[in-house]
């Protein structure tokens, strides 16, 4: 005794069924294939700007890496992940001596970020050898460094 042959009506839904199938799996393979893609991150080191609840001269803000050695030519790019900071460096138009450690050397670059509100990013490219030193200037106790070889 041989099986029984499915019928055409059967026949015709599990076609159906596997068509809208293949359409479906074909719409998000084309959706994912043509919808934008974010941009790549920034090229070179990332140093994050970040805070807890609050910020104070306690430690809790602060940027990190505090230190970060990078070659001439680098682009480094600061992500604010808190409130609202800065990225000065301690060159002499920015120099203060409640903020920075030591003033740069003089021909270093200077760079300022101006106000930084969360989620914001500024970069600097940083084209001579030496030691950069940059504060916070709405929360002096927030100082960073970038040594550049």
């Amino acid at each position: 005794m041989s099986a029984p042959k499915p019928s055409r009506k059967r026949l015709w839904i599990i076609l159906g069924v596997v068509g809208i199938i293949v359409i479906a799996v074909a719409s998000v393979v084309a959706i994912n294939l043509l919808s934008p893609k974010a941009p790549a991150p920034p090229s070179g080191p990332n140093v994050t700007i970040w805070n807890g609840s609050f910020c104070s001269d306690s430690g809790s803000c602060g940027y990190s890496p505090t230190v970060k050695n990078v070659a001439v030519g680098t682009t480094v790019t600061w992500t604010n992940t808190g409130i609202t900071h800065t990225v000065t460096a301690c060159d002499s138009a920015h120099y203060s001596s409640g903020g920075c450690p030591a003033r740069d050397a003089a021909g270093l670059d200077g760079f300022d970020s101006g106000s930084m509100a969360n989620g914001q990013t500024f970069s600097h490219t940083f084209t001579a050898a030496g030691t950069y030193y940059y504060y916070c200037t709405l929360h002096l106790w927030m100082r960073g460094e970038i040594v550049v070889q």
